[in-house]
């Protein structure tokens, strides 16, 4: 049997490469490390990195229920896990997709940009506001690149791409910025 954090490690590997529904975590994982990993652990291992905030719940596989017309309950199987990225070019990359012409693509930066932000301001504790919800940041944040011209906009999403990550000196940026934009 797997020691705990052997799983967890085994998860984020394999969120490394995409995201990955349940049972393709279960699948993959066994595969990787030619362990008999159970259901109980992952499901163990999944909710310890859910709290982490270090994987997020990005949407629901269909697929699961494949020529299934009536279905009556829902499936563990088909949540469908990602790993955070962290990188100011990744959080980069959000903030442009958010102008994507695809529906989808812009609702997935979205929400991933607001899961970003909310645990960022945790991370602020005490040093956050705490008057604000975090979907009003996110709107204040959003609103306040929109508004720029379109280089100072470029500059603007840099500054919040490293401000959002998990660079060294992220959450002084993120405070200056608060504290510039009176949020």
């Amino acid at each position: 049997m797997p020691k705990k954090y052997e799983v967890r490690k085994l998860i984020l590997q394999a969120l490394d490469s995409g995201d990955l529904s349940k049972i393709e975590l279960l699948h993959t994982t066994r595969k990787d490390s030619g362990l008999s990993i159970s259901d109980k652990s992952l499901n163990e291992s999944l909710i310890h990195l859910l709290m982490q905030n270090e994987i997020g719940v990005v949407g629901y596989d269909l697929k699961i229920y494949d020529n299934i017309q009536r279905v009556q309950s829902m499936k563990a199987d088909g949540i469908i896990f990602s790993r955070f990225k962290i990188d100011p070019f990744e959080i980069g990359i959000l903030f442009s997709k958010l102008e994507s012409e695809n529906v989808e693509d812009a609702r997935n930066a979205m929400h991933r940009l607001k899961m970003i932000i909310r645990n960022k301001i945790n991370d602020l504790g005490d040093m956050g506001p705490s008057d604000k919800g975090h979907d009003e940041i996110f709107n204040k944040i959003i609103h306040n690149i929109n508004i720029q011209e379109e280089n100072q906009k470029r500059v603007m999403i840099q500054k919040f791409a490293l401000a959002l990550s998990d660079d060294k000196e992220s959450m002084n940026t993120l405070r200056q910025l608060m504290a510039v934009f009176r949020i």
